[in-house]
């Protein structure tokens, strides 16, 4: 009974339109990543509170000074020297392993991997390296929700929405934005909008909101005051604000892309470079150092000294790109909304000097600068300005914000011909992902929604009696096993013609149903999707394929109702259009 649901439910899964099953899913998804993703948060804060000045889990700044620099290089090399004898596939984390696995692996992340993201990036923000804790957090949601549906052998279309899931979760429970959280899923990770795809990764967005507030409280995560814009004549000031923070996205990206030349190079040693770089720009800037909220929090409140803000804007993209590019596993959206927010009120104070009874607050450009340099970086302008909004809790940012997001994500891509951060690591490594409309369409869809399950199977040699009841019986394909565990193919009226003549010519004790009328067949996983089918098909020139029920082994191949053929023609009637690559 147990089993007949929960196969029931699979098959549900398969279909990329059943809401009620991927909402559930959605639920449960947002349950588990951000327990997770709240164990990670105390791992980084319980041990840094212990031994950082004044129990403040960002106070690197009161260490002394001989510290700024070898703490940093000390915790790269040990990382390095533990993580040296891996291979190098699974040392990969962050943003960028979770789209190659969700859009060239169907979503089925390692676990070696995100071991490494969550042991390795709590202790390299622990020991002061340049990095923020959310690119960890998409990693971790994403990984644990893929676990998840890797054990249950869920329909792989639905493990891809269960690493969306994981991620806007992610994003929720990191800076208590949920609406911020699902945009960032659908527009950076799934790379696009369906209504299906909206409905549970809304929900686990919701689920870990509500357990970030449960946990943590629902203070927001930075000090913003009431803001908004003074006069209409600060838009070509907030215009010029977008075009100056494009500027150092692009800057960013540079220097991100020149580090990524280093990537094939031994992780002890990319890893030493990154403790040395850091190490040396945190003597001079130790506000670099961590994941840097308290720095934040005073460019809000107008606390930081103009040479500090201009000197940790250059410190702050040096270390973080270089640390990000030699495969650190820290992420870049913490470090980058500090950025923001320094040039933000680097140009809010340069505003008030020159037209003192005409611009807004400080904080206003800061908090402008935060969305604008996330949104150039990240090429996610929709979801920046969601967690804009929600950061400061005011519509009056809406307005603002879009000009300054808007024009510092031209200005990166347009006149600095610069892509996402993201897109820079792919470009760097020469790795192409299928994200056109149609492979994403392909995606979304499992073969076990399409598939053909009038079949039945057998071993190649049979006797009689079980000929004449395989020839009885109306099924249209038939798939037959050989001795060599290799499958054959055959219609079903060609094997009934082939059983009725053979049981002519002479009684056998044994009929073999191999002949002519069959024809090898490739198998294919029930979890995979139709792009996979289709893939295969193109790699091996063939239009069908047997699509293998959930077994333990090949002793079970022809066992249980979950058997099918998919035909090139089936997934073009699906689509309305012929499926060649």
């Amino acid at each position: 009974m147990q089993y007949h649901w929960f196969r029931d439910t699979r098959h549900r899964l398969a279909n990329a339109n059943s809401l009620i099953h991927l909402s559930i899913l959605g639920v449960l998804s947002g349950i588990s990543c951000s327990l997770v993703i709240l164990l990670f948060r105390y791992l980084i804060e319980t041990p840094s509170s212990l031994w950082l000045p004044g129990g403040d889990p960002d106070n690197f700044e009161d260490l002394p000074p001989w510290l700024h620099f070898a703490l940093p290089l000390a915790g790269a090399v040990f990382l390095g020297f533990i993580l040296r004898k891996m291979a190098a596939s699974d040392t990969r984390t962050g943003i960028v392993h979770a789209l190659t696995r969700l859009h060239i692996d169907h979503g089925h992340l390692p676990l070696k991997n995100a071991l490494v993201q969550f042991f390795g990036g709590a202790l390299a923000i622990m020991t002061g390296q340049s990095g923020g804790r959310e690119g960890p957090a998409i990693h971790l949601g994403a990984a644990t929700n893929s676990l998840i549906g890797q054990k249950l052998r869920l329909p792989n279309n639905s493990i891809r929405m269960l690493v969306g899931c994981g991620t806007s979760a992610a994003i929720a429970a990191s800076f208590n934005t949920p609406i911020a959280g699902v945009i960032f899923a659908m527009e950076v990770i799934m790379m696009e909008y369906t209504v299906a795809g909206f409905i549970p990764v809304m929900l686990s967005a919701i689920t870990g909101t509500v357990m970030s507030r449960a946990i943590f409280g629902g203070d927001p995560i930075f000090d913003i005051p009431a803001l908004e814009m003074a006069s209409l004549w600060e838009v070509p000031f907030i215009a010029f604000l977008g075009l100056v923070i494009g500027s150092c996205a692009a800057l960013f990206m540079k220097v991100l892309s020149f580090s990524l030349r280093y990537a094939d190079k031994p992780i002890l040693h990319r890893f030493t470079i990154a403790g040395f770089v850091t190490g040396c720009c945190a003597l001079m800037v130790p506000e670099i150092m961590g994941i840097g909220y308290d720095s934040l929090n005073a460019a809000l409140n107008s606390e930081l000294t103009l040479t500090i803000m201009f000197a940790l804007i250059v410190a702050k993209i040096i270390a973080t790109a270089v640390s990000t590019g030699m495969g650190m596993p820290i992420g870049l959206i913490g470090p980058n909304i500090l950025i923001g927010a320094c040039i933000g009120s680097l140009l809010g104070g340069l505003g008030a000097y020159i037209f003192p009874e005409l611009a807004s607050q400080r904080s206003f450009y800061v908090l402008l600068g935060m969305g604008a340099m996330m949104g150039a970086v990240l090429n996610a302008p929709l979801a920046a300005l969601m967690a804009l909004l929600e950061l400061s809790n005011n519509t009056a940012m809406i307005f603002p914000g879009m000009l300054a997001i808007t024009v510092a994500t031209l200005t990166n891509s347009e006149i600095f011909k610069q892509r996402s951060a993201h897109q820079t690591v792919f470009s760097q490594l020469k790795q192409l992902l299928p994200t056109d409309p149609v492979s994403l369409a392909l995606q979304r869809t499992s073969v076990a929604s399409l598939m053909q399950r009038n079949i039945a199977t057998s071993m190649n040699r049979v006797s009689g009696q079980e000929a004449l009841e395989l020839s009885a019986k109306p099924y249209r394909w038939y798939i037959i096993g050989n001795s060599d565990d290799t499958l054959l193919l055959s219609h079903g009226d060609d094997l009934r013609e082939h059983i009725e003549n053979t049981l002519k010519q002479e009684r056998q004790n044994l009929i073999d149903l191999t002949g002519p009328h069959t024809e090898p067949v490739i198998e294919l996983n029930i979890q995979a999707t139709l792009r996979e089918a289709l893939t295969l098909m193109n790699q091996h020139d063939v239009d069908i394929l047997y699509v293998a029920g959930y077994r333990a082994g090949r002793e079970s191949v022809f066992s249980g109702p979950d058997s099918g053929i998919i035909t090139r023609s089936d997934i073009e009637k699906h689509n309305n259009t012929p499926q060649f690559f």
